[in-house]
């Protein structure tokens, strides 16, 4: 029996004791997803948004007693409404696996059509949106949800992706990646939403390894660490940074002039670039994206097997 369930067997729980067993929810517009019967964005929705009912995966139904059937049936119904037109997932037991942790949630579809997903990546998060791991899911294994419904599912994130070791997963999060705020990565590097949507499945995993590599900031130390760097079509140098704060205080920047040197230590470009208003908060770090236009470059061939960038001297 699932354990989550046991909890809510043999006795009526309220509403509130439903609802502190769930986790909070990760939510995502249907449209979204590209992968539903689409509804436009005019939707009719209703201030006390959907209830949702329970839709059980033909394996779940083979499987389940009538009694646990019942539990999570109750569960469902007495999830907070969810507005109408949205997909989302709340997670409701976290246990150990053998090849890592088990995650139980239910996939909520408050639209008026069924939703088919495909692969989607899901984080798991705890504290301050801590990221503990990610892992892509093949969500057409759950099988079409109806409208209007919430299908229990459960997840596997094998130990080999946990990013974190010995932490107590209190106040901890099931998510859809693509719907996420924020996520702070080791070594407390922050992706805002935009970079969380914007970077690739493999920049998110060089960042990642980056950050587990990262030594350790000393108070006060401010620094810049070089991530990743390509050409474009158009001959710009695209460069990734990652700038690190150790001071006690967020810092701002509207503009930086940095130069680029290739791995013989020739300067390959030069510019200042206008940041508009980039915070980095205490204590953290951010990554951002830097281009140097083709005029800008000073060395058509450069070595760029190993390269760094520097405040000139200058500045």
């Amino acid at each position: 029996m699932l354990s989550f369930l046991k909890s809510l067997m043999g006795k009526t729980p309220t509403t509130k004791e439903v609802r502190e067993q769930v986790q909070e929810e990760s939510i995502l517009s249907a449209s979204d997803t590209e992968q539903s019967h689409q509804e436009k964005q005019g939707l009719h929705k209703t201030s006390a948004g959907v209830i949702t009912t329970l839709s059980l995966h033909e394996s779940w139904e083979a499987n389940l007693g009538a009694q646990e059937k019942y539990a999570l049936s109750f569960m469902a119904q007495e999830l907070e409404p969810l507005q109408e037109g949205n997909i989302s997932l709340a997670g409701t037991a976290l246990v150990p696996h053998d090849d890592g942790i088990e995650i139980t949630a239910f996939i909520r579809n408050s639209s008026d059509h069924p939703i088919n997903l495909k692969e989607m990546t899901l984080v798991v998060l705890f504290g301050d949106q801590q990221l503990f791991t990610r892992q892509t899911f093949d969500f057409s294994e759950i099988g079409e949800i109806p409208p209007r419904s919430a299908r229990p599912w459960s997840f596997v994130f094998a130990r080999e992706h946990f990013l974190q070791v010995n932490v107590l997963l209190a106040n901890w999060k099931i998510a859809f990646e693509m719907a996420q705020k924020k996520m702070v990565l080791p070594q407390q590097l922050e992706l805002e939403e935009s970079w969380i949507k914007a970077l690739s499945n493999e920049q998110k995993n060089s960042l990642i390894e980056l950050a587990k590599t990262l030594p350790a900031l000393n108070e006060g130390e401010v620094n810049i660490q070089g991530v990743q760097i390509r050409r474009s079509e158009e001959g710009a140098l695209h460069v990734m940074l990652l700038i690190r704060n150790g001071s006690p205080q967020s810092l701002s920047f509207e503009t930086l002039p940095l130069a680029l040197y290739d791995a013989t230590g020739e300067k390959v470009a030069e510019g200042v670039f206008e940041l508009g208003s980039l915070t980095v908060n205490a204590n953290t770090s951010k990554p951002w994206l830097f281009i140097y236009p083709p005029e800008s470059i000073l060395l058509e061939q450069p070595d760029l097997s190993r390269w760094r960038v520097n405040v000139p001297q200058q500045a």
